[in-house]
């Protein structure tokens, strides 16, 4: 028996109202394969507007950009080229640089190149299912980020068979340009940015007495509820979970979350990995290798590099890192979960 299953955003916004008598602009639409909204607050209501409609374009112009799916992108460009030498836009130049870069960082329990993987799997389409070894055996043979190459002047080639896919970085890439966009509109802005599994919320909340933005980080078994709270100002909330994309087969999970050694589900116990930093692509894509190191390694990775983050494991143990203790509020007991601090 097969069933294919999909949440929404991985993390809620709590939004504590105090009166804000700001004006505010929002604006809800589809980018980057996900639900966004962005909303936007100023001592005026042009600003505001002006703000939030720049933002949105922005965002757009990136989905242009990145979108393995359109044929008329330059990564689909890229990824069509056979091997060949291609130039891209430099802000596509820039953000595959930076998955290389952060692939290299973690090992490559982060990759951008599993596309294959995806492809086969088919986790998120109509016709999700579990492939055979060979299938999957063939596919790692096009994975691995060594197979990208900068070759400079915004020129890239890839080699044998690799694909690249920013999915794992793609919206904390538009979540860092909000941030851009929002700092140089002027420090009476205040924005918070919902774009899917990635918040990030600039400048301090209005509608908050404390002026911190309290995410909610969802419990896996029911995302419309929070099991733990983050309290930001200026930062990044970035979460993936085996509960975002997947689909069950013969009674087992499989999700989208692939780990480009095995071309597996990454299977280590873990439910979801949340980060939080101001760079909002360096949190994405650490929620990803994070989740695909496991727990332990997971942890002790945190730790070498000054990670905050937060762990669920399927034994609903919430263990968060200790950097991350000071905006850190557990509230799952009722949903079954413990604070393993």
């Amino acid at each position: 028996m097969r069933h294919t299953l999909a949440a929404g955003v991985a993390g809620a916004v709590l939004l504590l109202l105090s009166g804000c008598r700001l004006a505010s602009s929002r604006s809800d639409f589809y980018a980057m394969d996900t639900f966004m909204t962005v909303t936007a607050y100023d001592t005026s209501e042009d600003t505001a507007e002006q703000t939030r409609v720049e933002i949105e374009r922005q965002i757009n112009a990136l989905d242009q950009l990145m979108s393995r799916q359109r044929e008329e992108s330059d990564l689909s460009r890229l990824n069509a080229a056979g091997g060949a030498p291609v130039t891209v836009a430099h802000e596509l130049y820039e953000a595959i640089e930076t998955a290389v870069s952060y692939a290299e960082l973690t090992g490559g329990a982060y990759d951008p190149t599993t596309a294959p993987l995806s492809d086969l799997w088919g986790i998120g389409t109509e016709d999700p299912h579990v492939p055979g070894q060979a299938e999957i055996d063939a596919a790692l043979q096009k994975v691995g980020w060594q197979n990208i190459h900068l070759l400079g002047n915004d020129t890239i080639q890839l080699t044998n068979g690799a694909q690249v896919d920013l999915g794992g970085i793609g919206k904390g890439w538009a979540a860092n340009d909000t941030a851009e966009i929002c700092r140089v509109a002027g420090d009476t802005l205040h924005v918070l940015a919902q774009l899917g599994g990635n918040i990030y919320g600039v400048g301090e909340n209005p509608n908050s007495d404390t002026g911190d933005w309290l995410i909610g980080i969802a419990d896996p078994d029911a995302s419309a509820n929070s099991v733990a709270t983050i309290s930001i100002t200026d930062e990044s909330v970035v979460t993936s979970g085996d509960y975002e994309r997947y689909f069950i087969e013969d009674g087992k999970r499989y999700h989208h979350i692939f780990d480009p050694k095995t071309g597996y589900p990454a299977d280590n116990g873990l439910r979801s990995v949340t980060v939080v930093d101001a760079d909002s692509a360096k949190a994405d894509a650490m929620t990803t290798g994070l989740f695909v190191m496991g727990l332990e390694q997971g942890l002790e990775f945190c730790k070498e590099h000054d990670i905050k983050a937060v762990f669920i494991t399927a034994d609903k143990q919430i263990i968060p890192t200790e950097t991350v203790l000071p905006q850190y509020d557990f509230c799952g007991a009722e949903a079954g979960y413990t604070d393993a601090r």
